[in-house]
């Protein structure tokens, strides 16, 4: 499932994949240092060892989502599983209903049993993400991105952008944001107007990484934003983030900033205070992008359970 816009710059799905389009090595890495995270909670510190009897088992959804985990699992156990086989009867982003077989198991019964929880842990809560994902974009006409207040880094990014969301920045690096706080820190002696005009023009153009945005809270920190960059020419686009503003003060500054007829390029991006309730108040809003952590942060696992084959 590929996220609603894709010229946004918000989205960084690419970086998921190298010029083969496998996994890159970011990702790759993202993923084993994860996933050895969770399994050395568990107690397992190496490999586990294959020295049982055969058994089969398979994994059952019990309610409708997207499912979301296979590759995760899939590298996960070749590195600490290998002897167990894996049947998957789904693949990334599908839709599933409750009572689906997502995948059928084959192998050592020790390791079944000890990579057990890990995998309902992994394809339960990214399954939860891809699903709630998936239950913003159905309901809202303009594309939704995620914030970076991610639980389980990259991996979370990966459920989004399966969902059918915008990843925004992958992490600190990937973009230059320029927050509040980024912003206060490093100007604590002009107003906030003024601090936003510093930061721009200041900005070495050659290391922001993706794109720049800039948070304003206000009508005029956002004017000082479209015209510093205007002023500046650049021929990277500005995305300015509109944080708590509602949805019809958006719609105002949106319409001031157009009106200026500014060579250079504007997205605007709307956060704070959205919710899965209030979102169709933004379908008609200008704003060319919504960014939430609600689509990923505390949202509820898929329900699944493993169980065994008997004999």
């Amino acid at each position: 499932m590929e996220p609603t816009n894709s010229l946004l710059p918000h989205n960084r799905s690419s970086a998921f994949y190298d010029e083969k389009s496998n996994f890159s090595q970011r990702f790759n890495e993202s993923i084993h240092l994860w996933s050895t995270a969770l399994l050395n909670d568990d107690g397992i510190i190496v490999p586990i060892q294959s020295n049982s009897e055969i058994v089969s088992a398979k994994i059952i959804s019990k309610e409708d989502g997207i499912f979301v985990g296979k590759e995760i699992i899939n590298h996960l156990c070749n590195y600490w599983t290998p002897n167990l086989e894996f049947k998957w009867n789904f693949s990334e982003g599908d839709i599933i209903s409750s009572g689906d077989i997502l995948v059928d198991i084959k192998g050592d019964k020790n390791q079944l049993l000890k990579i057990e929880r890990p995998i309902l842990n992994i394809i339960g809560r990214l399954s939860g993400i891809g699903t709630t994902t998936s239950n913003w974009i159905n309901k809202c006409q303009i594309p939704i991105a995620s914030t970076r207040k991610t639980t389980w880094g990259l991996l979370d990014k990966w459920a989004v952008h399966m969902g059918g969301a915008l990843t925004h920045r992958l992490d600190r690096n990937d973009a230059l944001m320029l927050k509040e706080n980024d912003l206060a820190a490093q100007y604590p002696e002009v107003s906030s107007i003024e601090r936003i005009r510093y930061a721009l023009e200041n900005i070495n153009i050659k290391n922001i990484g993706a794109f720049v945005i800039v948070e304003v809270r206000n009508h005029e920190e956002a004017n000082m934003a479209a015209k510093t960059w205007n002023k500046l020419q650049n021929k990277q686009p500005l995305t300015i983030m509109l944080d708590n503003i509602d949805v019809e003060e958006c719609d105002k500054i949106i319409d001031t900033i157009s009106n200026l007829q500014l060579e250079c390029k504007i997205y605007f991006e709307a956060s704070g205070g959205i919710t899965l309730e209030n979102l169709k108040d933004w379908n008609e809003s200008l704003v060319d992008v919504i960014s939430t952590s609600s689509i990923h942060r505390g949202t509820r696992p898929l329900d699944i359970s493993l169980l065994f084959e008997e004999v």
